[in-house]
């Protein structure tokens, strides 16, 4: 992010602040194809990983690695987007 547009964090901020309709968990768990959700191992709690799991999310968490999965552990996410596929 260090080499992002100010301008562009801000947008993308504030997308994120306010959110979608459906939400995204909404989408990902309506989808009829496979889907795999990564999580990193030190990252903040993500709610309700169980129902993702529970309606066909295959979730997948990346040791040592917190929110930014692929600077944090490369090698273990590039494994994680191998496996998925």
């Amino acid at each position: 992010m260090r080499l992002a547009d100010p301008l562009a964090l801000h947008r993308s901020a504030c997308g994120l602040v306010r959110g979608t309709e459906p939400t995204m968990r909404a989408m990902l768990t309506g989808l009829d194809i496979p889907r795999t959700y990564l999580v990193g191992e030190t990252g903040d709690a993500v709610a309700d990983l169980a129902g993702l799991a529970a309606s066909g999310v295959r979730v997948i968490t990346v040791p040592g690695a917190g929110h930014c999965i692929m600077f944090d552990n490369p090698r273990a996410y590039a494994a994680a987007i191998s496996a998925a596929a």
